[in-house]
């Protein structure tokens, strides 16, 4: 396992993305609630 991870990996690309999209996600993952059941949790997305 350590082999593995201490080697350098050439594959590895950077990913660019846009500032609305980051926008997007950080609101939709604030706008998400978990409510708790008896036996279950719900995840609700207020709008």
């Amino acid at each position: 396992m350590e082999n593995i991870y201490s080697e350098e990996q050439e594959t590895v690309k950077t990913v660019k993305t846009r500032r609305e999209k980051i926008d997007f996600l950080l609101n939709y993952s604030k706008s998400i609630h978990v409510v708790d059941g008896r036996k279950h949790k719900f995840e609700v997305a207020l709008n």
